[in-house]
């Protein structure tokens, strides 16, 4: 078998998730192989070289075309490369150099061609109002009895446009094992499969592919062990050091980038490009717990009261399209529960690269939440959708008195995130930092974590006295929030004597009248 137009043989990954041995083929058929559970080109592009040399092997008559579909660019280029070396006139260009290889290759009596990383379907016309030229690659796509074309996707979307809708072979998520003997492979080290914090680092990294294998590089390299790489991403300064180092691999073009980070980047990229809605989605859950999250937040993320470029508000169906986009990128994953509803999940790693990202755009933030990019212009930062999260939760899951929040979890993360920020933009003793503090003490409270209550409720009460000065209204809410806590903690005496201090402040400062001097009584 020939391989034209990929440069060099590729590593073939032979887990038993990608195993295509019991893949069925049909000739003439068009099969697209779509990553829509592992966020990385590594395992599906592996598939299809698996494949491939199953398909030709032992025939020196069927020829194997690879040509990189992540752009116009890279499609020509490849094309080019293939019709030298089926003597395709070298004076054509364009749009006749295509239609001329394609012709060249619809003569050959066997081939298989490997359309890999077409992840921008409207390059292939699926979703454009008109193609460019009037024209779009999919008119170049050879098509012959003889022949099968087989294309790998991150976007899912491909099922059921360039492909039929039950042609698609869902590349599955790695089990530990799977995960485990990679991480070996890449660094060469069969103990890995014994080694303290495998399965710990594997969590960690959310069994993605690339993740893994970055991370094995990494070690190779370094002469590090497991626990060492775990010691590194557990720190904030070095952990997305390590997270979007890229390493030379001989098996990537050397303008790709292996690093987990940057591969995430370009999808975010491509999903900015395609809908500003789901973009927005994307950020603001960035700040959420990742698990179960409702239906409900993700639409009012949205912004349901949002008008789009042409003047018209959102509608429920623009809001469903934009959550489907995510799904179909596998940046959302859609959960059903035993009633029957539904609710989504999403990466953690996927969710910390994007809180990266919006801290590495720019140098400096507005007031407003924007960030001053490096080209002069506005863009949105995390403070703007820190907060729109954390408002989200507030306006979806009020507090009613006698009943419980109930979605604490979300709230929590959101907490974090703020205080985090306040943290390292106004500094600690800021009084929106203590403020952040107190709600996440608060948070910790409804959820029965008393002592990380207590430990958070003191500091801000500290800090408010010292700052405030001891008879601030915020000051004294701080000393009944506290009291509350060391009552649920059966610490009585404590929280009656605290309590008792609130009163008498309350009435000094508010006035005997005042709705919380006669909460303070009760």
């Amino acid at each position: 078998a020939a391989l034209w137009g990929l440069g060099g043989s590729g590593y073939i990954f032979t887990s038993a998730s990608a195993s295509t041995s019991t893949l069925t083929f049909t000739e003439a058929g068009t099969l697209a192989c779509e990553s829509t559970k592992v966020l990385t080109s590594q395992v599906k592009t592996q598939i299809a070289l698996d494949y491939a040399y199953r398909r030709c092997d032992n025939d020196d008559e069927c020829c194997i075309f690879w040509v990189h579909a992540d752009s116009e660019a890279t499609f020509t280029s490849d094309y080019k490369t293939i019709g030298k070396k089926l003597a395709v006139d070298d004076r054509l260009d364009g749009f006749d150099l295509l239609e001329a290889v394609r012709s060249k290759i619809e003569t050959r009596s066997r081939w298989v061609m490997v359309l890999d990383n077409a992840d921008d379907l409207e390059l292939f016309g699926v979703g454009r109002a008109q193609p460019r030229n009037n024209k779009d690659l999919h008119e170049y796509i050879p098509h012959a009895s003889q022949g099968i074309i087989l294309w790998t996707s991150r976007d899912a979307h491909i099922a059921g446009t360039l492909v039929g809708s039950r042609r698609g072979i869902e590349v599955q998520s790695m089990s530990t094992n799977e995960a485990a003997t990679l991480l070996a492979r890449v660094r060469d080290k069969e103990s890995t499969l014994k080694e303290e914090g495998v399965n710990v680092l594997l969590e960690e990294l959310q069994h993605l592919p690339l993740a893994i294998s970055q991370a094995g590089a990494y070690m190779r390299r370094m002469s590090m062990t497991v626990e060492e790489y775990l010691s590194l991403l557990a720190q904030g300064k070095t952990r997305w050091e390590v997270l979007k180092w890229s390493d030379f691999d001989r098996h990537r073009r050397p303008t790709v980038s292996n690093s987990v980070l940057e591969t995430w980047r370009i999808s975010i990229e491509q999903i900015r490009a395609e809908s500003e809605i789901s973009y927005q989605i994307l950020h603001v859950i960035a700040y959420v717990d990742s698990q179960d999250i409702p239906q409900e937040l993700i639409a009012a993320a949205a912004g349901r009261n949002r008008i789009d470029d042409e003047g018209m508000q959102l509608t429920d169906l623009d809001v469903r399209g934009a959550i489907t986009r995510l799904v179909e990128f596998s940046f959302l994953g859609l959960r059903q529960n035993e009633e029957g509803g539904c609710s989504y999940e999403m990466h953690k790693l996927v969710q910390e690269a994007i809180r990266y990202g919006l801290r590495m755009r720019g140098p400096m933030e507005t007031g407003l939440g924007e960030m001053v990019d490096r080209e002069g212009g506005l863009e949105k930062g995390e403070a703007y959708y820190s907060s729109v999260a954390l408002q989200i939760v507030r306006d979806l899951f009020p507090v009613q008195e006698g009943k419980p929040w109930g979605r604490w979890r979300e709230k929590e993360t959101v907490d974090k995130r703020v205080w985090d920020l306040r943290r390292e933009v106004l500094g600690e003793r800021h009084p929106d930092t203590i403020s952040s503090m107190a709600s996440l003490a608060t948070t910790y409270h409804e959820q029965g974590r008393y002592n990380e209550a207590e430990q958070l409720k003191d500091q801000a009460l500290n800090l408010r006295r010292e700052i405030l000065g001891e008879k601030h209204p915020e000051t004294i809410s701080s000393m009944a929030s506290l009291a509350t806590t060391y009552h649920e903690q059966g610490r009585y005496n404590e929280a009656q004597e605290v309590s008792i201090r609130v009163l008498d402040l309350r009435r000094e400062v508010l006035g005997e009248k005042h709705p919380e001097t006669i909460w303070s009584e009760w």
